[in-house]
């Protein structure tokens, strides 16, 4: 082969080689982000993770996980093994900070060369379940789906189960020795709906005064119409709920958004 042609060759190869890099890179850079997410994407390199689990950037910004309820202790550690002095992107899904001015936000690392949601991650390995509030709920119901994915079909499962159990409403005294004020969820079969002028009544037995109930303000429902689901519906369906578990004529949580109730049939 003469000389031209070995470094025509040669031109080709390195043409091609780097075409092959642009379009790797392009394929990384447009991997599907969840879609509850609001632009645009920030960066910053993590210097400090508090002990209230809170991220400090090395500019200062201090941001907290959004739409996670979470084990503080356990997941200390493994949040910072995940994203301690790495470069992080993030983006707002709803009220932009906190009452601490702490940024709300859902958070990107690379993991292998993945981007990796970290709110995902922690739901995997046991660490913490999807929560919604009424000023952040965008990403709630997406991380829920994960959430109820990983509880049916994924091994590591248990630790999720052991974490965070499904509470069976028929197991009022379990609810009764929960804390007051302590995050829980419940999965039972709704019996009735009760309406009064100030509230909306989510009963699971005739022994309301005892037994397990949920209420939503009248109000909530009035202002949020559209989002929240016909409630008289529910009726003779198996739901499962989450929040703050309150004691008030037997166990009781108060719902502030539609994303705490997950309608299984």
């Amino acid at each position: 082969m003469s000389q031209y042609m070995t470094r025509k060759c040669i031109k080709f190869l390195s043409l091609g080689i780097g075409f092959l890099l642009i379009t790797s890179k392009a394929a990384v850079s447009e991997e599907k982000l969840p879609t509850c997410l609001h632009l645009p994407e920030n960066f910053g390199v993590v210097k400090n993770i508090t002990k209230q689990n809170s991220i400090i950037l090395d500019d200062g910004r201090e941001l907290v996980l959004a739409n996670l309820y979470l084990k503080k202790k356990e997941t200390h550690h493994f949040i910072k093994q995940a994203v301690l002095n790495k470069k992080i992107s993030f983006y707002s899904s709803g009220r932009l900070k906190d009452r601490y001015n702490r940024l709300i936000v859902q958070i990107f690392y690379q993991k292998k060369h993945k981007r990796t949601w970290l709110q995902e991650v922690l739901i995997q390995k046991g660490h913490a379940v999807a929560m919604a509030l009424p000023t952040n709920w965008l990403c709630a119901t997406e991380l829920l789906t994960r959430e109820k994915n990983i509880r049916e079909r994924d091994e590591k499962s248990k630790i999720l189960e052991f974490n965070f159990p499904i509470i069976r409403v028929e197991n009022t005294q379990m609810l009764n020795q929960k804390q007051q004020g302590s995050f829980q969820i419940v999965k039972g079969k709704v019996f009735s709906i009760s309406r009064t002028a100030q509230n909306t009544y989510i009963n699971f037995s005739k022994n309301w005064r005892k037994d397990f109930t949920a209420v939503v303000s009248n109000h909530l429902l009035k202002r949020k119409k559209g989002r929240w689901p016909k409630l008289k519906l529910l009726k003779g369906k198996t739901i499962i709920l989450r929040g703050w578990l309150d004691h008030y004529n037997g166990p009781l949580i108060r719902l502030e958004t539609p994303e705490m109730i997950e309608i299984i049939n």
